[in-house]
């Protein structure tokens, strides 16, 4: 006679693993999995992984358990903002950047964006792509008249009047600067440009760091909605001729 087998929710497999993983020493880090974390000695299964198995094989009699399995977590820790745990200097780059204007980034963005892009998109200020990156890219300047790119507004203070320069980019569509390429030469750019204030680097490290520490990610969509808005303010940002 076949056994029956009951189907067990992903989730609960997925913190078996999990667990299971920390009982031999293994730890999640910033550069992968690795062994490092002090392991179970004891010879039986930990408190937690006892509760997994007894919630996977009967959920409903054990839901009293989901809360040690599952902690809830902080909705502004889902929303990826970080100022009530961020250091005095993050919260005050944060603040800072609520009230200042900025060509792009406007205040209504900050609740549904990260702090972390929120601050970093406030370190750009608009510049004409000029004529040699358009020329490499084979793009026409009438078919970019309204378009402005993105360029490092402590380098735009350092190269007064300069067209071009490091701290510029030039992103001709919206793909091109959804592409995960274009936010990461953005961040390399500020946090090692030797103009950019020490605070705004060591706010934006710190909130990567947050990031990595608390496990979110950024909610599906909403990277996407932010960069759509962003582009076009950026693609109609100089008046039509």
């Amino acid at each position: 006679m076949c056994q029956m087998y009951r189907k067990i929710h992903q989730k609960y497999i997925k913190a078996y693993f999990a667990e299971a993983g920390c009982e031999i020493g293994l730890m999640d880090t910033p550069n992968g999995i690795i062994f490092g974390a002090p392991p179970n000695l004891s010879g039986k299964p930990s408190e937690k992984l006892l509760a997994i198995m007894k919630l996977a094989e009967d959920p409903i009699a054990s839901a009293h358990l989901e809360d040690l399995i599952f902690p809830k977590v902080d909705r502004r820790l889902e929303n990826m903002k970080f100022s009530h745990i961020a250091s005095e200097n993050t919260r005050q780059v944060i603040a800072n950047c609520r009230q200042q204007k900025s060509a792009f980034v406007y205040p209504s963005d900050f609740p549904t964006v990260s702090d972390f892009r929120f601050v970093l998109y406030h370190q750009f200020c608009p510049c004409r792509p000029p004529s040699s990156a358009l020329n490499r890219r084979k793009v026409r300047p009438e078919n970019v008249d309204t378009l402005s790119g993105l360029c490092c507004r402590y380098c735009a203070k350092a190269h007064p009047g300069e067209r071009n320069h490091k701290g510029m980019y030039f992103p001709l569509d919206l793909e091109s600067l959804h592409d995960s390429s274009s936010s990461h030469n953005l961040t390399v750019h500020i946090m090692t440009c030797e103009n950019t204030p020490l605070e705004i680097r060591e706010a934006l490290e710190e909130l990567q760091r947050l990031a990595a520490e608390t496990g979110v990610i950024t909610k599906r969509g909403s990277k996407k909605k932010f960069l759509q808005k962003l582009w076009e303010r950026m693609a109609n940002y100089y008046p039509a001729p």
